[in-house]
This record gives C-alpha cells, sequence and structure tokens, in this order.
C-alpha cells in the first residue's frame, strides 16, 4: 500500500501532502485519508507534493480531478508542485494545471499564497 504524508507549512491554514513513488487505485485511500485529515483540522489550502512521484496511471487523474471538485466545493484550495517531467506533461495533456496551479516548490507555493494575503490585507480604493 502506498504512504503519503502530511505536513504542516509557515502558512497556519496550509498543508503539504507528500506522495510517494506511485499513484494508481492502491494509493487512493491514502489521498483520501491525507485530505480528510487536513479537512479536519480546517486546512484551507492543500499542495500536493508530486517530487517522488514517477507513476500516475488514468484512475489516478481521475481521483485528482475527483479530489480538487470535492475540495472546491468546501472552499479548500489545492497545488500542485515539482511534479517530474513526465508527470507534468501528463497533467497538462489532460488540462490539470487550468483548473489546478502547478508551482516548482513548496517555498513558491508559501510566497505566492503570502502576497495573496498581502494584496487582500491592501485598503480598497474606491472611485
Amino acid at each position: 500500500m502506498s504512504t503519503m504524508h502530511t505536513q504542516p507549512t509557515p502558512i497556519d491554514d496550509m498543508h503539504v501532502i507528500t506522495f510517494g513513488t506511485c499513484f494508481d487505485g492502491a494509493a487512493e485511500p491514502a489521498l483520501e485519508a491525507a485530505v480528510f485529515h487536513v479537512q479536519e483540522i480546517r486546512g484551507k489550502h492543500i499542495v500536493l507534493n508530486m517530487e517522488a512521484l514517477t507513476t500516475l496511471n488514468s484512475r489516478a487523474l481521475g481521483k485528482l480531478f475527483l479530489t480538487y471538485h470535492h475540495l472546491n466545493r468546501k472552499h479548500i484550495r489545492l497545488s500542485v508542485v515539482n511534479p517530474k517531467p513526465a508527470v507534468r506533461e501528463l497533467l497538462a495533456f489532460v488540462n490539470f494545471p487550468h483548473i489546478v496551479p502547478i508551482y516548482d516548490s513548496v517555498d513558491a507555493v508559501v510566497a505566492s499564497e503570502q502576497r495573496q494575503m498581502e494584496i487582500s490585507a491592501l485598503p480598497q480604493h474606491r472611485s
């Protein structure tokens, strides 16, 4: 059985789920458990770290889309980081980056999130 682990980031409501080398039907329960764990601790942004991932089948792609839609309904953001070129190409082939941003590192996601928090804290000017 594939394992995944969850870890917090410097931003309180953002958590990273790190994949093993293979994401297929056997790994789906591990993803579901990790997502459920983040929801239970009131996470608002899940980052899928695909750094080690080398195998991703069509069933797993479907699970990623279902996970995105499930989280979107709960107002939980989803990002992907550091997929290997073959995995990135497969994600691009199915247009996944059109709905879920892909970053080069967890630090890049954290920096982007911090910029967004700074922008939202700015006073809004009305004309």
